[in-house]
């Protein structure tokens, strides 16, 4: 996660196409955050899902969002505990 573009490319071009990918996923994720909110007061459940996809988006492409979700998780380690089950589950197949 945020770690570099393993080696693709060695000039200053790759720096510049990283930040912009980084730039859209921020965006990207920014916006789905607040399509999510007037979401939640929708009877169909669309606004949980939508922004737990924005927060996974926005940790993968932020390093300031990375850290400010990871600490919030260590703070609350019962949310922490369901989380690391989810991609546990995953990992078993």
């Amino acid at each position: 996660m945020n770690e570099g573009m393993n080696g693709w490319g060695r000039n200053g071009v790759t720096h510049i196409v990283q930040a912009v990918l980084r730039a859209i996923g921020v965006a990207l994720g920014l916006f789905l955050l607040a399509i999510s909110i007037p979401l939640f007061f929708l009877p169909i459940p669309l606004g949980l899902p939508l922004a737990i996809l924005a927060l996974i988006l926005l940790a993968a492409t932020s390093k300031t969002a990375h850290r400010a979700i990871t600490g919030w998780l260590r703070r609350h380690p019962a949310v922490w505990e369901r989380v690391k089950h989810f991609f546990d589950r995953g990992q078993r197949d």
